[in-house]
């Protein structure tokens, strides 16, 4: 079993440069205001299902976790969205 908590892993934290560099290179004009609503803790949450449930072949607790996830980010994005009015 992996122990998720050891982020010494080349490939656990490959996984996370690798999704920074992508947020990085992403279109700030068409997506900067769902970026800058991330936090580092989100990345790193991300990478933490992934690896958490890679061998899992029931892949319901992944999405389900992930769209929890996604419904923190999605209400920082929305309140964002009402400051810029």
């Amino acid at each position: 079993m992996v122990d998720e908590t050891d982020d010494t892993g080349h490939g656990r934290q490959g996984a996370l440069l690798a999704l920074r560099e992508v947020a990085d290179a992403a279109d700030r004009r068409q997506f900067g205001l769902a970026i800058d609503s991330f936090e580092q803790g989100d990345y790193d949450e991300i990478v933490s299902l992934a690896w958490r449930y890679q061998f899992d072949d029931d892949r319901s607790k992944f999405r389900r976790e992930l769209r929890e996830l996604q419904s923190h980010v999605s209400e920082r994005i929305l309140a964002r969205l009402e400051l810029n009015e």
